[in-house]
């Protein structure tokens, strides 16, 4: 059991633009496993054990780095809507980039989902274009390690975008639906059971593989990823359900308390230490008057924080700010993604502030 834990433990590969890019030791061991498939299928044609590892050493590298750059193409879509990236997770099946929270609309869900395998394609032709160029200069293992490249993100972009999440076509589907007027929680849960569908079709294919016609690797492949989604699949529809039974009272936090009065300078020296989070209720007497955003703060020079106050630069509060203690967590998250602050006070039954959602 240890070995299992072990195995599954991450490490931190390195930092592109101050996201932290990880991978665990099953990584590691994909890593090996393809280089050592690719070099023995090269190596008849180059005919050096020695230089076969190399070359495909360096293509599984390259395939890889192609993996983390469909994922940081998401990171990138995603900071321009204004979504923090907590981290970029690669694994032997392909890679994951996580959130602080979920998108705030279906137009910015749609754009991060779909930027991954655009990359993925720009990709794909980018290799093709120099297989040409390869097959041109009569380079042939060259142009073979390049068509196999190309092939493999080609499919990485289509394999991805099949309808069912947490694949990026379950992504796009999940944004369409929520466009269309699904309440998101409800969205994802009927796109997590189209991704399991699908992880059971690439099981069955995979069986199908190994067995009907004795593609042993490719088969045992197909099942592992079939496997995996569909275990990725079902957490993911758990931990919705879970969320959509339980009230904003079981998860809501005490947060520092942020005065009305109080310069930005004092805030940000003072406070905002206390609580790393990316927005603060502003209240006094436990009345809320208003949600100060990070963001918000970002808008003032620096020069200004001693002069800018917290009530001159907060949000003032709307009905869309606060919800009723009791209130289910499914529908306080739902009320987050539409205020623009993606952060709710709680309120109870007398209008005094009790809590916060962030």
């Amino acid at each position: 059991m240890r070995f299992f834990r072990d195995i599954k433990r991450q490490v931190e590969l390195v930092r592109v633009s101050g996201i932290p890019v990880r991978a665990d030791q099953r990584w590691f061991l994909a890593l090996v496993l393809m280089a050592a498939i690719t070099a023995v299928s090269i190596n008849a044609k180059v005919g050096n054990w020695a230089a076969s590892m190399t070359l495909a050493a360096a293509a599984t590298f390259i395939f890889f780095l192609s993996i983390f750059l469909h994922e940081f193409a998401h990171a990138l879509m995603a900071r321009l809507e204004k979504l923090d990236v907590v981290e970029i997770v690669l694994h032997p099946f392909g890679g994951l980039t996580r959130f602080v929270h979920e998108p705030q609309t279906p137009r910015a869900e749609f754009r991060i989902a779909i930027s991954g395998p655009a990359a993925s394609f720009v990709l794909a032709v980018a290799f093709a274009l120099l297989m040409t160029a390869a097959n041109a200069g009569e380079l042939d293992i060259l142009r073979d390690l390049l068509l196999l490249l190309a092939l493999a993100n080609f499919l990485l972009a289509v394999f991805n975008l099949l309808p069912g999440y947490p694949l990026d076509g379950g992504r796009v589907l999940r944004a369409y639906l929520w466009r269309s007027g699904k309440d998101l929680n409800e969205a994802t849960i009927l796109t997590g059971r189209c991704g399991q569908v699908i992880a059971v079709g690439l099981v069955t294919l995979g069986a199908f593989f190994a067995i009907g016609r004795g593609q042993i690797f490719t088969g045992f492949w197909a099942m592992l990823t079939g496997f995996f989604l569909f275990d990725s699949a079902r957490s993911i529809i758990m931990a919705v359900q879970k969320i959509s039974g339980r009230p904003v009272d079981d998860v809501m936090i005490l947060p520092p308390s942020v005065r009305p009065e109080q310069s930005l300078q004092e805030f940000i020296d003072h406070t905002l230490p206390m609580g790393r989070q990316r927005a603060f209720p502003v209240a006094a007497d436990n009345q809320l008057f208003g949600i100060l955003t990070l963001e918000d703060i970002k808008e003032v020079p620096r020069d200004d924080w001693r002069r800018a106050t917290v009530k001159g630069t907060m949000r003032p509060v709307t009905d869309e700010m606060v919800v009723e203690i009791g209130t289910p967590l499914a529908e306080a998250r739902e009320i987050m993604r539409r205020n623009g602050v993606t952060a709710v006070g709680v309120i109870d039954h007398e209008g005094r502030l009790v809590g916060f959602l962030v």
